[in-house]
């Protein structure tokens, strides 16, 4: 059974592109690689974006120009 975690760096996606990337990454696996997709588990976990870091720096700080 295929597991997939996206992180994603605030603003968090709507609801509406949430459900369109389940979608696309469930077709992909099932596709690609032969998986029922009843076996596809996608979780998506939104991130604040001074919890991610480019470089050095945050990506809070990258997005103020900082």
């Amino acid at each position: 059974m295929p597991i997939v975690t996206i992180k994603l760096s605030k603003p968090e996606l709507s609801k509406e592109d949430k459900e369109s990337l389940i979608a696309d990454i469930t077709t992909l696996l099932s596709t690609k690689y032969s998986k029922p997709k009843e076996r596809i588990v996608v979780m998506i976990e939104d991130i604040e974006p001074y919890d991610v870091g480019f470089g050095g720096k945050s990506v809070a700080k990258i997005r103020s120009k900082g």
